[in-house]
């Protein structure tokens, strides 16, 4: 994961080495993200046109920025042709751009409703993006929504970190985005952060999503057929999803409500094949599953929301030991899609933690058919050893 640290501002009370409220000096003034500015220093400039180029070209950057903000040309792509037109802008070449807007995700005055005085709570969250006076935070479990913490972060917290913070709730925002793929979020004053104690459960699938893409608006019924027993879905299953799919992704059901996918979580009763796979080390992980991942046919989306949520477990291990699993988890956990896929892809690791090297043949992977109307599975488990 890209990693992006700010420096110690004001401290927060208490929390003078966790939290720091945003100066009221001058060059402290409130940071409003605009398109272009990748690199959070309130340009755009040849620097960010370097960390598109750089990102484009899957070499390593060092800041994470929110794909939105490259997207300079407004297609809703984020391509070679926003490098084009953010360099033909930087020379003065009249061009139709977006650079310098501020996206309309951010902050919607328009979408938000404001909180009723004195609510908190407290919720866990991985880190997706750091700014000057803010940062964003999406939940572990994958619900549809996104949190806005108005607070700067101290040196040591970075993008990828899962964190557990206290809110006071200013407003909620309803929104669907293409980029965010959130339905909604919250914003709200920082009171507390600390690390989450948030762990895996050796004996639980995690998270596997399912995407649905057809060439055209479709009801779609999608079923499980489970070796064991659910323990989480989101929206909740009731023998089976239906929903209305668009080209694009976008779930809506029938109650009008709309999800970047189906997310279901269970106990399944199956052995996994664990004779080849890959031994990575912890901090190359990252690199490692975004090769890998775009062999086994997902997209750049796609492969975002699976390292987002596997990488900063997998991370603080010196080594990990990973397997893609192919019968052992389809004969277990069988999908059913009507009407019929003209594509169906299901990645499912399984991996473990290792304090040394470990030797095992490599795995083979090959590269499945993406096309016409495709649905696409991701998930994974921890291997306890």
């Amino acid at each position: 994961m890209w990693k992006k640290t700010l420096s110690v501002m004001l401290a927060l009370g208490i929390l003078l080495s966790l939290v720091a409220l945003p100066a009221q000096a001058e060059e402290t003034a409130s940071y409003r993200p605009m398109i272009g500015d990748l690199n959070g220093d309130w340009e755009a400039e040849i620097d960010d046109v370097t960390l598109l180029q750089r990102d484009l070209a899957n070499i390593p950057v060092p800041y994470h920025f929110e794909q939105i903000l490259a997207d300079v040309d407004g297609d809703g792509y984020v391509t070679v042709l926003d490098v084009t037109c953010f360099q033909r802008w930087l020379t003065g070449v009249p061009v139709s751009t977006f650079i310098g807007n501020e996206p309309e995700f951010w902050i919607d005055e328009n979408a938000a409703e404001p909180s009723k005085p004195g609510v908190t709570w407290t919720t866990d969250v991985i880190i997706t993006g750091i700014y000057k006076d803010c940062f964003y935070g999406v939940p572990v479990a994958p619900l549809v929504e996104w949190y806005r913490f108005d607070a700067a972060l101290c040196e040591g917290w970075c993008v990828g970190d899962h964190v557990k913070c206290e809110i006071e709730l200013l407003r909620t925002y309803h929104i669907t985005d293409s980029w965010t793929r959130w339905s909604y979020g919250f914003e709200g004053n920082l009171l507390s952060i600390e690390p989450s104690d948030d762990e895996l459960d050796p004996n639980i699938c995690y998270k596997p999503v399912i995407y649905l893409y057809p060439e055209e608006e479709t009801e779609v019924n999608v079923q499980l057929t489970l070796d064991g027993a659910l323990t989480h879905t989101y929206p909740q299953y009731q023998d089976g999803w239906t929903v209305t799919a668009s080209p694009d992704g976008t779930l809506t059901d029938q109650n009008g409500a709309s999800y970047p996918y189906l997310f279901w979580e269970a106990k399944l009763n199956t052995d996994y094949d664990l004779t080849k796979g890959f031994c990575v080390r912890g901090a190359d992980t990252a690199d490692f599953l975004n090769e890998k991942l775009a062999v086994l046919g997902l997209s750049e989306k796609e492969i975002a929301d699976f390292t987002t949520f596997w990488v900063p477990y997998m991370q603080r291990n010196p080594y990990n030991v990973i397997s893609f699993q192919t019968d052992a988890y389809t004969d277990a956990a069988a999908l059913a899609v009507t009407p019929q896929p003209d594509s169906v892809i299901r990645v499912f690791m399984t991996w473990y933690g290792s304090d040394q090297a470990v030797e095992l043949p490599a795995q083979e992977l090959t590269t499945p058919d993406r096309t016409g109307f495709t649905a696409v599975e991701w998930g994974g488990q921890m291997i306890e050893r």
